[in-house]
Parts: structure tokens; sequence; C-alpha cells
């Protein structure tokens, strides 16, 4: 079964549905192969950072870095590799490397799924030390991996990291031709 194709991008109007790829305290950069329809280890990091959050792709879409949208879930537990998580977007975080510009969705799991995160609504919701995090990580994970760097270019709104996300469904019917 193929991830990218067989799972909707949308549970509902409300929530998208995330496949994990890292789990939060992973150093090992894991990317879903499209084509052989299988996590692989892309590398381990070269620095001492490890992923302060779960991250994975929405099914359904494409980006211009030639891969599904990247999203980030914020989780007060690890998710294994693989796992679907129900999710709500809160916002984007837009940063650009040597591949070109690369959007990451900041969601957070439904209210079912993990209810501790029920009143965070926006990416306004989250606290000052949360959103460093993730922008410091970012910075820094690729800092001394020859011809590798990210540039933040800050958060936007829930609003615009939907916009973002319908472009990114559209892109992969287009891509797909379905």
């Amino acid at each position: 079964m193929n991830l990218l194709h067989s799972i909707k991008a949308h549970k509902t109007d409300s929530l998208i549905n995330v496949v994990i790829e890292i789990p939060s305290g992973s150093q090992s950069k894991i990317e879903y192969d499209t084509d052989k329809e299988e996590f692989v280890v892309d590398r381990i990091l070269s620095t001492k950072l490890s992923f302060p959050f779960n991250y994975g792709f929405v099914p359904e879409t494409w980006s211009n870095d030639n891969d599904p949208l990247d999203a980030v879930v914020l989780s007060s537990k690890p998710q294994n590799t693989g796992a679907v998580i129900e999710s709500r977007i809160i916002g984007l975080l837009a940063t650009k490397d040597e591949k070109g510009t690369d959007a990451k969705l900041i969601t957070v799991p439904s209210s079912e799924t993990n209810p501790i995160f029920t009143k965070i609504n926006t990416i306004e919701d989250l606290d000052e030390q949360t959103l460093n995090n993730i922008q410091y990580f970012y910075k820094n994970y690729k800092i001394i991996e020859p011809g590798k760097w990210v540039d933040i270019d800050g958060y936007a709104s829930k609003e615009e990291a939907e916009s973002k996300l319908k472009i990114a469904i559209e892109e992969y019917h287009q891509h797909f031709q379905k």
C-alpha cells in the first residue's frame, strides 16, 4: 500500500492525516520512499540535536521540493514511524534550504487523539519556548553538513497554512494526474 496515494489528506473538514516518518527524540532523518513504498533512513543527524517533535507528511499532497507537504506534529509522546495521526493545522513555518522553499505545516493531534492540545487552535496559542525550539532545531540540524543549510522565514497563520495545503493537494492531482 502506497501511503502517499492510499490515504486521504483530509480526515474531516477540520482534520488532516499526517503519516509519521520521524518520531520525536530521533536522530535519524527517516523518509518515506514513494516509489519503493518503504521508509528509509536518509541519514543520521551530524549534530547532537534530535527531533523535538514528530515529523511526517500529508498524503495526497505534493510540494515544489518534489516531496509531499511536510508536517510537524506536536505531541506529548513520540509516535511510531508509519503511524497515521489525525491532526489539526495551527500554522506554518516557512523555511528555505539548499533545495529551495520548504514549508512545514505546524499541527497538533486531534482532541480525541491527544486531549492535552484541545486549547491550541493557532500558532499564537503556543508558548514562546515551543516556537523557539522548533526554529532552533531547523536552523541548526544541518549546520555541520557540507552543502546543507536552512534559513527560517518565520511562522505564518493557520489560514496561510490551510492555503498552502490546498495548493499542495492541487499540485498532487496535477503531478499524479488524479
